[in-house]
């Protein structure tokens, strides 16, 4: 057990090397062009290092009761003590973060070996890591909230990485903000926890729990449910994450496959002892997984840029895991959770060596035959890609199926069933697509590109081995399930197909598509009008209220092409915009106006001259004594 005494080294590793950057990193940097090479080889190691201590933590509470092990701090503020837990769950979780996270910092060695701010982005990944690991092992909620909103704060700083870019700016505030609003109702998700047991314990809130009723249970399901859609993006709060892709890539194979993606999973199975007992939220949990799922594939389908179409493909994927947790199934779920996060990194790194090998490009128009100029790239996105679409025999094909069966057991199980069906066999034609335009064909546009270095295909191989052998051994106990299996084979299967007639075999046949579904395809490609709502209700109507500030933002809504939404959102923004002048500024000006004369009164008391106080004293005695003897 002397082993696990070492957990605490798990998460300060990292931070320690977030932390030798903030305050050295700059220093580290060689005069001249010359690269920097010691903050990302230094951040590497650490984070390396973590991964090993977390593993062999891991082998070590296999022998313990239980297979738990927690280790107590002091005690901090009303909700007990803080410390580490290590059980199944966060022993998984920790795993995928520090070993995924070890790879992306690998890859990231010559990816960005270019840039001039390394200390930066490796100080950042670290930060991120860190704040990922301190979610996963906390034992009470305030920790894990703690490591909540590092997490939050270090996409921010991420994906905003190129800040003197526009888009970065926005889309590493928007993730921000959007993650704010949906951290409200966490927060006070935890608050009602900590009022009703006394304590942040995970322990102790479970044991309290069973003498609540069924509201004050619901009510809690329901404010975690609410933090948890936000993190890990999905429906109406998922407009965040696609728009993440503007941080560099290994920072997108970071956060939709080993940390914020993961969050919210992981926050609805660790609080499964309320959601089992809410089945209200439950059955929310699963009709917001569902649609969100649906959406996001019809999306992925219509875009042209590689990284919008694997962010949208993470919002999708993510939108089945919490399918799976509706429905009670967290072991479904995690083992989503865990495939996924093989052939989500190792397509994300895929992408960045096609975009780095073609001077930035990421437009699928613009590329094409490329699998013979850069076959080891070819290779492990083929894995990631088959991965993905639940082709039988690779890791994606074993969780999504388990999915699949588990959702028959819902309340009109056949519907989350069709809605699951559909949406894998559009995972499949997106994936084909993004694929046969990549690289079958002939090269149309741009720069010859060349292949990555070992430094970015090795942790790509690495990933791809993954992305079959992840699936396999969890995937024995369900064999008895040679039916589903076979529609879903099938199912994925006749989607490939689709994809390669149209982009490949027989192009010929989209001739005239565009003119007879250009509406949906329109449609879309805007991404159902949601993004374009939210900007123009809330961005252009409440925050931006400048003319500057609201001629900027519809300039990008007409650059976007989503004049349609606009216009339609136009009465919403002006009553938002009446609402935030006059009801919320004006309770703002009157507490303000009532606070200056008050104390303009009490001012007006405290003269300073005796007599004053004196007059005031013999008025005040006058007034009591006639109220005395009247």
């Amino acid at each position: 057990m002397t082993g696990l005494h070492f957990l605490w080294l798990v998460p300060a590793l990292p931070l320690l090397g977030a932390i030798l950057m903030a305050l050295f990193g700059r220093a580290l940097e060689p005069e001249g062009s010359a690269p920097a090479r010691l903050p990302g080889r230094l951040c590497s190691a650490l984070v390396a290092l973590s991964f090993v201590i977390a593993a062999l933590c891991c082998l070590e509470i296999w022998g313990l009761p239980g297979h738990r092990y927690e280790l107590r701090g002091s005690p901090w503020f009303a909700g007990g003590e803080w410390g580490l837990l290590l059980d199944p769950l966060s022993a998984e979780l920790t795993l995928l973060v520090s070993g995924i996270g070890a790879l992306v910092h690998i890859y990231s060695l010559a990816y960005m070996e270019r840039d001039r701010a390394q200390y930066r982005f490796f100080g950042g990944l670290n930060f991120f890591v860190a704040a990922m690991q301190i979610l996963v092992l906390a034992n009470n909620y305030l920790l894990l909230f703690a490591g909540w909103e590092g997490v939050g704060f270090a996409s921010y700083l991420l994906i905003g990485f190129d800040y003197q870019r526009w888009s970065a700016g926005v889309a590493g505030m928007k993730a921000f903000i959007i993650n704010r609003a949906a951290d409200a109702g966490f927060l006070l998700g935890i608050f009602f926890l900590i009022l009703k047991s006394g304590s942040a314990h995970f322990g102790t809130i479970e044991a309290a729990s069973r003498h609540w009723s069924s509201i004050e249970i619901t009510l809690a399901a329901a404010l975690l449910m609410v933090g948890a859609m936000g993190k890990s993006a999905q429906f109406p709060l998922h407009i965040w994450l696609p728009d993440a892709m503007e941080g560099p890539t290994p920072v997108s194979a970071l956060i939709h496959s080993a940390t914020m993606v993961c969050a919210g999973v992981y926050l609805v199975v660790r609080s499964g002892f309320l959601f089992a007992y809410a089945p209200e939220v439950s059955l929310a949990v699963s009709i917001v997984g569902a649609i969100t799922a649906l959406i996001a594939a019809t999306i992925a389908l219509v875009e042209n840029d590689i990284k919008r179409v694997l962010a949208y493909s993470t919002v999708s994927q993510i939108g089945f895991m919490f399918l799976a947790l509706g429905a009670g199934a967290y072991t479904a779920a995690l083992f989503h959770l865990f495939t996924h996060a093989f052939f989500k990194s190792i397509l994300f790194l895929g992408s960045g060596s096609i975009i780095h090998a073609l001077d930035g490009e990421q437009n699928l128009k613009h590329m094409g035959g490329l699998r013979r100029r850069m076959p080891g790239t070819f290779v492990a996105m083929i894995l990631g890609s088959l991965s993905l679409a639940a082709v039988p025999g690779f890791a994606g094909f074993f969780s999504k199926d388990l999915i699949l069966g588990e959702s028959l057991g819902l309340p009109n199980g056949w519907l989350f069933f069709a809605f699951g069906l559909l949406t894998s066999f559009l995972t499949a034609c997106y994936a084909g697509r993004m694929m046969c335009l990549a690289f079958f064909g002939e090269r149309r546009k741009g720069t010859e590109p060349h292949e990555a270095p070992k430094t970015m295909l090795v942790p790509m191989y690495i990933l791809g081995a993954g992305c079959v052998a992840a699936g396999w051994v969890p995937s024995l106990i369900h064999w008895r399930e040679w039916p589903l299996m076979l529609v879903s084979a099938t199912v994925s299967l006749a989607g490939l197909d689709i994809a390669w007639r149209f982009y490949i075999a027989t192009p010929e046949s989209r001739t005239g598509w565009d003119h007879r579904f250009g509406f949906l395809i329109r449609f879309l490609r805007n991404r159902w009008y949601i993004d374009a709502l939210y900007e123009e209700s809330i961005l252009n109507g409440v925050i931006l209220r400048s003319a500057e500030g609201a001629a900027m933002v519809d300039s990008h809504l007409v650059d976007a092409g989503v004049n349609g939404a606009a216009m339609g959102t136009a009465f919403i923004s002006r009553i938002l915009r009446w609402f935030d002048r006059w009801v919320v500024d004006g309770l703002v000006r009157f507490s303000e106006t009532t606070a200056q004369v008050s104390s303009s009164c009490a001012r007006a008391l405290q003269s300073g001259l005796v007599q004053t106080y004196a007059l005031l004293f013999i008025a005040g005695l006058l007034v009591a004594l006639g109220y005395y003897l009247k």
